[in-house]
Formats: structure tokens, sequence, C-alpha cells
């Protein structure tokens, strides 16, 4: 059976799954990591699973036979209620480590039945993408708008939730999302799902940006809450921050917000940076492959303006900049021939 026809009980049994949460095997992380990412549609049920082995995971003191007995009854009395055909499990006096072993089983049984018989449809998922060379505006649902950088793409349920309203992010995207919320009662929140980070927000304007091991979101309004892994961080505006897998997110200050956002202007701002992560963001924009071919301009360090509008354009720029020969050929750009 592959993993994406993995039912949530399937993710609770499988010891792969089970290291990868209790971040017990390095291996088991990463390769889980990646493919989380790679199907956000196994998303929920990933969650329902991760929240059914943290709990079993979660250190008690020994407790008095009554509360086994009670819990007993009151999962059997609401499988009963259900209409299952589960079995009532008769439960004798044992050892401590032997009556833990049956409350487990059946918090399990109990828990899954729980979410298999409350867990809502199967949710579709709506896939909205901007093409290389052009960004694309979204208007979603609750009048929130993205704006998608070139090459990224969004997902969002195409049954819209307002009191729980989830988007997924793969690239770039410059959001401005909506309050929701009536007097005295609590705003109702939005996640953008980004890599293993999660954006949580109210109502603000802010940027995220994923690449292949790393999110960094900057906030321009308002205030956004970030989870990566076990940690939590809260911005305000005017601050970043970097989520990279495997380390502990960390918070700056930006010296200039437009460095982050301009390209929904159009333009890509660079200041101090090499000519390889300029290169790097033109090949990603533009979908073609951006080569130095003088290495030693390779780790120059270049600022200035470049307009993405018009390629032809911006590659004489760059040329002009760099005070070297910049020259296209199909789907390459070759720099300093």
């Amino acid at each position: 059976m592959s993993y994406q026809e993995y039912t949530t009980a399937d993710f609770v049994n499988d010891e792969s799954f089970t290291n990868y949460v209790k971040a017990t095997d390095q291996q088991a992380t990463l390769f889980w990591e990646k493919w989380i990412h790679d199907h956000p549609l196994s998303l929920e049920k990933v969650n329902e699973a991760t929240e059914i082995i943290g709990l079993l995971s979660l250190g008690k003191d020994p407790l008095k036979e009554q509360f086994y007995e009670s819990l007993k009854n009151r999962i059997d009395n609401t499988i009963s209620a259900q209409g299952t055909d589960y079995q009532p499990v008769a439960i004798k006096i044992f050892p401590f480590f032997k009556i833990a072993a049956i409350l487990t089983g059946l918090v399990i049984g109990a828990g899954l039945l729980f979410y298999m018989r409350n867990k809502a449809d199967s949710i579709t998922l709506l896939t909205v993408s901007a093409p290389y060379g052009h960004t694309k505006t979204i208007v979603l649902p609750d009048s929130s708008t993205v704006i998608l950088n070139a090459n990224s793409s969004v997902k969002y349920p195409e049954n819209w939730d307002k009191k729980n309203r989830q988007i997924w992010l793969n690239g770039e995207a410059y959001f401005h999302i909506k309050h929701i919320g009536q007097k005295n009662q609590p705003a109702v929140a939005f996640t953008v799902h980004a890599n293993l980070t999660e954006v949580s927000v109210l109502g603000t304007v802010f940027n995220v940006n994923t690449q292949a091991d790393s999110t960094l979101v900057t906030l321009v309004s308002g205030k956004v809450g970030l989870k990566h892994k076990n940690q939590s961080l809260i911005l305000a505006p005017g601050e970043y921050a970097t989520c990279k897998k495997g380390e502990i997110a960390f918070r700056r200050k930006a010296g200039d917000i437009e460095e982050f956002t301009c390209w929904i202007d159009g333009k890509y701002i660079f200041k101090n940076a090499t000519v390889t992560d300029v290169c790097n963001k033109l090949s990603a924009y533009y979908g073609k492959k951006y080569l130095i071919k003088d290495q030693s301009i390779r780790t120059r360090e270049f600022s200035g303006t470049l307009e993405l509008k018009n390629e032809p354009v911006l590659i004489q720029t760059l040329a002009a900049l760099l005070n070297t020969t910049v020259k296209e050929n199909g789907k390459e750009v070759y720099i300093g021939i």
C-alpha cells in the first residue's frame, strides 16, 4: 500500500511515522518532512495521526482502577450510541503495566473511531498557479487577496470554511488577509501552510517565500504567529523570520521591507547580494538557467534594481551593472562569457 492510500490508523501504526512524530529517528524525520511537503492532500490524516500519537506518548502517573473502569464504560457507551458492532471488552484486575496496555488499546480504538466517524467528507482542493515570468492575483472566497510570484501556487478548499480558513503555499506569495469577527467573539484565524511552518493571522499583510528547505516570512502590517516544529514566534510589523528544516527559527528586524515585497511591483531589489544569489532568483522567476561562466564574479556582491516585466531589458541592465557580457540562448542565459 502506498502512503497516499494510508488511513489515519495506518499512519498511527507505522513505526517509521511514529519515530518521526516522536523525533527519535533522524532518517525518519527527513523522509516524512519531505513526504508531507510533497503530499499536502494527506495533511489532514497526518495531523490526526500526529495528535493521536502525541496523546498516547504523554507520560502519566498510575491511576486508580476505578478510573480505568469508568473510562472503559464511557468508551463502550459512546461506541454503542453510535451504532457500531464493536463488542465491549471485559476488564479484569491486572498489574498496572497490563492495565495501561489495555487502556492504550481502548484509547486508540475509540480515538480512531471518533476521527473516522466525525471526519468530514474528503476535501477537494483548488489549485491556482502563476506561470514563469508572471505574477497572478487571487481573490479568495472571504475577499482576502493573494498575489502569487512567478512559478508559485496555492491550494485551498473548494468548499471554503470561514471558521477554518486554510491555504497551502508552494513558492512565494503576498497575502492581504481580511479580518473576520463579530463583536465579543474571537476573530477567525487564517492559516498558511508553508513547508513545515504554519503562519497564523487574523487580519494583516505579509509575504511568505518557501524554498527547498526553508520558509521566509516578512510582516508588513498587523501581527502573525509562526509555528515551526515545537517553536512559536510572534512577528511585529517590519520583522521577518527564517524557518529552516532541522534548525531553530530566528527573527530579525528588516532594514527595508521593500526588499522583501518589491516583486509585487514587478521588480527585484538586491542589496549586497552575490551574483550567484541573483542568478538563482532570476532562474526561478523566468524558468531559465542563468549560468555564470566567469567564475571570478560568482561571489561578487551586487546591489541594484532589476525590472522583471521585460527580460531583454533586464539582461542589458544586468550586463551594465556587472560590467560584463550577458547573452541569452533559448532557455539559458550566459553571464561573463
